[in-house]
């Protein structure tokens, strides 16, 4: 049998796009959201500009993960 792991988290929603996750182990805080080309592309989308940090976004850690 392999390793099993379970992740503990908790995902805050803040106004947009912004989230913030906190990863049971973790002292600080992981933030996530939109930036570049795919905040323009959402903006244009839903006809507003989005505004607000920027951060990386789910996808830009889904890859970071596998590329590592």
């Amino acid at each position: 049998m392999g390793v099993v792991h379970t992740s503990k988290l908790r995902v805050e929603k803040h106004e947009g796009p912004h989230r913030t996750a906190h990863l049971e182990g973790f002292g600080e805080p992981i933030p996530f959201g939109i930036h570049g080309g795919i905040k323009h592309f959402y903006g244009r989308k839903y006809g507003r500009e989005i505004t607000g940090p920027e951060y990386p976004a789910t996808l830009d850690y889904i890859i970071a993960g596998v590329a590592g």
